[in-house]
């Protein structure tokens, strides 16, 4: 399912907002931090996601596995999570589920709710940062346009150093996606 929305972060006193889409196993995000347009385009697939910054014309990449420690993660691989009712949130039917403690997740308890169509509409939990939370505003279905999903023409990614996405996002805590 193809979807764009408002996705609006908050974890450890800090709010990010900003617009998400979403296509198959590709996701881009475009938020602002401290005053700098950030945009991630994840390609699940490819196994690699871009941190491009428009203002300066410029991008990093990095593997999945490292894009996780930035803050996103593929809620659909190889995570355990039990049922735990179901819930409308913004005028949304999901399922919610516990994903319960592990090693993997940084020993973080999270709820998300996630619709029949497997849109992650909500998410929140705790974990050694503090307690964190996502939502998703203005839900539209649709395709989204494949080039979302890639860098503009011209635009050739340099490689993250190791430990800089932590850096960059003030450590956000995993927020799962589709």
């Amino acid at each position: 399912t193809g979807y764009s929305a408002t996705r609006i972060v908050k974890t450890g006193g800090n709010e990010i907002s900003g617009k998400v889409y979403s296509q198959g196993r590709n996701e881009r995000w475009e938020m602002s931090v401290q005053g700098m347009r950030q945009v991630s385009i994840l390609q699940h697939d490819a196994g690699r996601a871009f941190l491009y910054m428009p203002d300066m014309n410029m991008a990093m990449t990095m593997n999945t596995a490292d894009a996780e420690k930035y803050g996103v993660s593929d809620v659909f691989t190889g995570i355990e999570a039990e049922e735990a009712g179901t819930e409308i949130v913004d005028g949304e039917e999901t399922t919610r589920y516990r994903i319960p403690p592990t090693p993997k997740n940084g020993n973080t308890e999270t709820m998300v709710w996630i619709t029949d169509d497997g849109i992650p509409v909500k998410a929140e939990g705790e974990g050694s940062q503090g307690a964190f939370s996502m939502v998703l505003k203005d839900l539209k279905r649709g395709p989204q346009d494949a080039s979302l999903f890639r860098l503009p023409d011209g635009v050739m990614p340099m490689t993250m150093p190791a430990g800089l996405p932590g850096m960059m996002q003030g450590g956000l805590p995993a927020m799962p996606l589709r």
